[in-house]
């Protein structure tokens, strides 16, 4: 097989491609920038992705894209079905890398019986358990483990070339037999042992109740004498109880009389008194009317508050300058301001009269006309001029005194409406009191009249309430009585029927009593009973435990069932005993057979990578090498040599695995990360000019994180490898 090209979006990977020939390809890349994941992703390509590992550090959790898209990726190659390309996709997101197809390079057509589980194996010929232990070569990963695919791999080289078996397989299958048989607890000869003895001990518990039923059924055949003696003698108490039932009979019988005779005396005394629920109704009426008196008490408190109020409010009302005017006719009412000033008509003759007066009397005195006329003149000026200006002061000070009047006109209006409006409240609500405290006192006196009327048949001179409630209480006093007498002589009469019906027959004979009491023989017979319930729950539930365990003729024969059972298989268990060791033998001469083969290659190949200083290569039966130097006579285990001799010692082993169990005609590509980053420079060297060699059958695919490889292939072999540089 040969790996042409891949393309993947994997972990790191996003849509990155890889183009690869034939022969060896040195794939060079710093650390981290997805080396590892090329190998993982061609491993997942070929053998699919194991969905089940639920594992922190599972591959489908470890390669989830960076990018977060879904997994993916391409695989063309040229294999012995021809040219053929590998796509593996998600399709859903619980199953990465779940969609699988295989078609032929450059057409539709599918690749027949090209499956996803079975593509790596078809294709390389080779299970993966085997491919991760021989051509996936890991820088932590170089060690060789054993694996039962690996194992029947080589056991096929070595024996008929059958590939179905391995001792693994079968030891495997041989010591699944032998825990089957005897492991702890688990195993069958146990767990036959275990119900032996449980069955055992199930016919030693049966042994044990019997024993224990047999005792609990002597003590009670001793209870039973007891017993049957205790009840016959309360049965002589019983016998003699029955003459004094009779006499209690014809006691009740007297009483019964004595009671009739009561309660018919009670009757004749009440023939007029009403009903019990005709007094009881009456009572309810009296009771709901102390309810009503209490509203009228109530009513009539209102209808004096009420009245009172109005009585103020009145007060208030009648008080104001207002009063006995609604407030509409407050506010037109007239003031009282009196006339508006004006200048007198008789004012101008008067001012004439006197100028005149004045002027005649200047003239007359002084005979001077002129002055006489100025004078009569200026008097006449000065009184109208006075006059006018005094009666202009007092029509100011009228109209002064009008403004200020209707000012408090509004005010005494303002003050007058609530006044006005309170006292109409009031006067409505002492209407509505008074009507109320009406309805309610008529409505108490319909009620008593009526309950009088009712008393009145039996208390004909009952006239206010107290002496209806005393009418009413002796009334019920006398029907308690009554009521009372007639019980007792229910009472009376029950009782002597009852004792009368339940009465014994007249004994010929009268029982002696015995000696001992009644009381006495009651405890020591229940104490007996008690001891016989007791005895029979113990005898029941002994027999139920019996019966539970089962029949122990059926044990008995399960018991020797399982004895035969378990001496076949420990005859069984002697014989895969036998087996295993005949096993262990031969899986030693396998051993034998093929571990000087593997290590011969092994040291032939570490031989060149180590430049001859070591020269032999040993196996244990774990896969385990040792090497051997040219000069000493003792191995050194590959945990004493350096770290860079160790990787070299198991690569070795690696190849000469890949040489001895890889299908020749597969061409198995060889993958190798970072396998040679221990090694010198001289037997990097040497490593690479084996991979050289090896690359002539195989196609080799060695990822580097360094430039060493790839310097020393140009300088040794420009032409034989492919360099690739990501």
């Amino acid at each position: 097989m040969q790996i042409k090209r891949l393309a993947a979006t994997f972990g790191r990977l996003e849509q990155d491609r890889l183009e690869l020939e034939p022969g060896l390809n040195v794939i060079e890349a710093p650390n981290e920038s997805g080396k590892s994941t090329w190998t993982a992703f061609l491993r997942v390509m070929l053998y699919g992705l194991n969905t089940r590992d639920r594992g922190p550090n599972a591959d489908k959790r470890r390669y989830l894209p960076w990018s977060g898209s879904a997994m993916e990726g391409v695989l063309e190659a040229s294999t012995d079905l021809g040219d053929v390309t590998i796509l593996r996709r998600t399709a859903r997101a619980n199953s990465p890398m779940g969609s699988f197809s295989a078609v032929y390079t450059g057409t539709a057509d599918p690749v027949k019986d090209l499956t996803s589980t079975a593509c790596g194996e078809t294709l390389l010929g080779v299970p993966q358990d085997v491919f991760e232990r021989s051509a996936y070569i890991r820088q932590t990963g170089l060690a060789v483990e054993q694996s039962k695919a690996l194992e029947q791999r080589i056991t096929s080289l070595v024996t008929t070339g059958e590939e179905d078996t391995s001792f693994t397989g079968a030891a495997d299958q041989l010591r699944r037999q032998f825990n089957a048989r005897r492991h702890n607890k688990t195993g069958l000869i146990p767990q036959l042992e275990e119900e032996q003895r449980a069955i055992r001990a199930t016919l030693e518990q049966m042994d044990a109740l019997t024993a224990s039923a047999a005792r609990s059924r002597q003590a009670l055949d001793a209870l039973l004498p007891q017993i049957k003696e205790t009840e016959t003698l309360l049965a002589r108490h019983d016998a003699a109880d029955q003459a004094d039932e009779l006499r209690k009979v014809e006691s009740a019988r007297a009483d019964a009389a004595a009671a009739r005779d009561r309660a018919k005396t009670l009757e004749a005394n009440t023939r007029t008194l009403p009903a019990r629920p005709d007094l009881e109704a009456i009572q309810g009426r009296i009771e709901a009317l102390a309810s009503i008196n209490d509203a009228v008490d109530s009513a009539r408190s209102r209808l004096d508050l009420t009245t009172h109020n109005l009585r103020q409010a009145e007060k208030a009302l009648n008080a104001h300058a207002f009063a006995g005017l609604t407030p509409a006719e407050a506010a037109s009412a007239p003031l009282e301001t009196g006339p508006k000033p004006a200048i007198p008509r008789w004012l101008l003759p008067a001012a004439i009269l006197a100028g005149l007066l004045l002027g005649g009397t200047v003239a007359y005195f002084t005979r001077l006309w002129l002055i006489a006329i100025g004078s009569g003149l200026g008097l006449f000026g000065f009184l109208l001029i006075g006059s006018f200006l005094f009666f202009q002061k007092k029509k100011k000070i009228w109209e002064t005194n009008s403004a200020g009047l209707e000012l408090q006109r509004e005010e005494a209006v303002s003050e007058y409406t609530p006044l006005y409006e309170a006292e109409a409240e009031a006067r409505a609500k002492q209407q509505a009191a008074q009507a109320a405290w009406e309805a309610v006192s008529a409505s108490a006196a319909t009620n008593l009249e009526s309950i009088l009327t009712q008393l009145r048949s039996f208390r004909p001179l009952v006239r206010d309430l107290p002496e209806a409630c005393e009418a009413l209480n002796e009334a019920f006093l006398l029907r308690g009585k009554l009521e009372q007498a007639q019980r007792r002589e229910d009472e009376a009469r029950h009782r002597w029927e009852a004792l009368r019906d339940a009465a014994p027959p007249i004994p010929t004979v009268l029982a002696q009593r015995p000696g001992i009491s009644r009381e006495q023989l009651r405890l020591r017979l229940s104490d007996l009973q008690s001891q016989d319930a007791s005895l029979r729950k113990e005898l029941h539930t002994t027999l139920g435990r019996i019966q539970a365990l089962g029949d122990p003729g059926e044990l008995r024969l399960r018991l020797q069932s399982l004895e035969e059972r378990r001496s076949a298989l420990q005859k069984e268990y002697d014989a895969i005993a036998l087996a295993m060791e005949v096993l262990a033998l031969s899986n030693s001469t396998l051993q034998t057979r093929f571990s000087p083969a593997l290590g011969e290659r092994a040291a032939s190949i570490f031989t060149n990578l180590t430049g001859g200083r070591y020269n032999r290569v040993l196996l244990d039966r774990s896969m385990t090498p040792s090497a051997q130097q040219a000069d000493q006579l003792s191995p050194h285990e590959a945990e004493q040599l350096s770290q860079g001799t160790a990787d070299q010692l198991y690569l070795a082993v690696r190849l000469a695995i890949c040489e001895m169990v890889l299908p020749s005609d597969k061409a198995v590509p060889i993958l190798l990360d970072d396998a040679l980053v221990n090694f010198d420079d001289q037997r990097m060297a040497a490593a690479l000019d084996y991979l050289l060699e090896v690359s002539v059958h195989h196609q080799i695919l060695l990822f580097t994180c360094q430039k060493r490889e790839g310097d020393y292939l140009n300088w040794a072999y420009p032409d034989r490898f492919h360099h690739i540089k990501l």
